[in-house]
């Protein structure tokens, strides 16, 4: 009884929640829950992929609220138009949205952990699209990843060299990091199996037969593991490049030595390394070298799907159900890789040094049982309400049907700019400081400076008939 009560409980407090929802400031969350893109993530997106990458910033910041100095809300469109800002080459507001970013992830990082179990529990009865957008650990480490761009671009390398080891220590401590997020979850079904009657919510988390219905359906998901979990080998690549220019040849020689362990085959980290460990022995580097770096293309996506799972009510009774999961699709990319040429000759073509999408798709692999056992225990507790509701009251259970009916939705949404991959070679400047990189359609002069001892020409293009970002930093 005490069960059932508190199940009925929770469902008249969501329902009081749900409802002023849509005449409050969370009408965007509020749509989410039920499937419905009112923002305009559309056509930013579609800006951003055309190589327009000034007005995609701008329609995302249309998305911001301005009522607040941190608005938990706002953590997408300002991602969405903090990269944006990055490739129209508008640095300053691009460091000062991913600053904000930052700062986002660190309050919903400090709420998941301070939230009490009900709170977590009501947001449990809407679905994850309900709640404000959450950063995965991939997209926080390239938050501090692309601000580090921002510095190096416009030459204040000390503030390169900080937000690089803020990259770095963000996947040194992603795995404790993901365990503070998802504490709370466990923590919420620990306190339902203590409950009378929650063996109904226990044997449907558990249940053979829901894994195996599963597993039919997302045959595909093991598959998604390249990397190891949590791991941006580009993030730990780049670092390795700006300390091995720096001069901080120890700190290089670590990094590249992890990122050559991932990425064998690639002949410019291996000479990279080789170069940092013939400089650690005393040989100077000589020569001066530029750094060609491709972001490839777009990345992974999510879809919805439904599948219908057994829910098993404290009655012993089973009902089938549906759920909704995010399904990943994969992107493509822009070109096959850059061929670097100087007064017609071939020097050097890119290669793979982070598949960004790998990466993307390991955490998800990581990550998909907590999801899973999120929806199913949304659907747990939305059935048997609706099942005592309807005991009580018929209009009251055909409320609790309308209600999971409309929430039975996945969250779909993610930071949908970031690459297909990255790649990089490294070629000695020619003698009239010229290149020409050819890719696709396009064909993109790049001059350097004589005074120039070092460079990385950085490169952005979304998709094949995309314009492309180009930015040149000279050490």
């Amino acid at each position: 009884m005490r069960y059932k009560n508190s199940m009925v409980k929770l469902f008249g407090t969501t329902m009081l929640l749900f409802v002023p929802l849509f005449f409050s400031g969370c009408i965007a969350n509020l749509a989410n829950s039920v499937g419905v893109d009112i923002g305009n993530s559309t056509q930013s997106y579609a800006k951003f992929v055309a190589g327009d990458y000034k007005s995609s910033a701008q329609i995302a910041m249309k998305e911001k609220s301005k009522t607040a100095e941190v608005d938990d809300a706002n953590l997408l469109p300002t991602l969405q138009a903090a990269n944006s800002y990055l490739f129209a080459k508008e640095y300053r507001s691009s460091i000062e949205l991913l600053d904000e970013a930052e700062a986002i992830i660190k309050f919903h990082h400090q709420k998941s952990i301070a939230g009490s179990a009900g709170d977590y529990l009501t947001g449990v009865m809407l679905n994850d699209a309900a709640r404000d957008y959450q950063a995965s650990i991939s997209e926080a480490i390239m938050v501090n990843t692309y601000k580090a761009l921002d510095y190096m671009a416009l030459g204040e390398f000390e503030k390169v060299r900080v937000e690089l080891n803020r990259a770095v220590d963000r996947v040194r401590r992603a795995k404790e990091t993901y365990a503070e997020l998802i504490g709370k979850q466990k923590e919420v079904i620990a306190q339902k199996k203590r409950e009378q009657g929650s063996r109904a919510i226990d044997s449907t988390l558990n249940n053979q037969q829901v894994k195996s219905i599963i597993s039919q359906n997302y045959s595909s998901l093991g598959q998604y593991a390249a990397y190891p979990e949590f791991v941006n080998p580009f993030t730990l690549y780049l670092a390795g490049l700006f300390f091995a220019i720096e001069g901080d040849y120890a700190k290089s020689s670590s990094l590249l030595k992890e990122v050559y362990g991932m990425m064998p085959h690639n002949k410019t980290v291996e000479s990279d390394f080789e170069m940092v460990e013939y400089a650690l022995e005393g040989r100077a580097v000589k020569e001066r070298y530029v750094w060609v770096i491709y972001e490839n293309g777009l990345g992974a996506s999510k879809s919805e799907f439904k599948i219908n799972v057994p829910i098993f009510l404290a009655s012993n009774k089973v009902i089938y159900t549906g759920i909704a999961l995010p399904r990943m699709k994969r992107g493509s990319g822009a070109s096959e890789a850059i061929t670097v040429l100087s007064e017609g000759k071939t020097l050097s073509k890119t290669s793979v040094v982070g598949d960004m999408e790998s990466v993307v798709l390991t955490e998800f692999n990581y990550s998909y049982n907590d999801i899973l056992t999120r929806a199913i225990l949304s659907a747990a507790l939305k059935t048997y309400a609706q099942y005592e509701a309807t005991r009580d009251n018929p209009y009251m259970g055909l409320a609790a049907a309308a209600f999971q009916l409309l929430t039975t939705h996945a969250d779909t949404r993610s930071w949908n700019t970031l690459p297909k991959d990255f790649q990089v070679t490294r070629v000695k400047i020619p003698s009239n400081n010229k290149l020409l990189l050819k890719t696709g359609v396009h064909n993109i002069d790049v001059e350097l400076s004589k005074s120039a001892k070092h460079a990385i020409v950085y490169v952005k293009i979304p998709a094949a008939t995309s314009k492309p970002s180009v930015t040149v930093m000279e050490f």
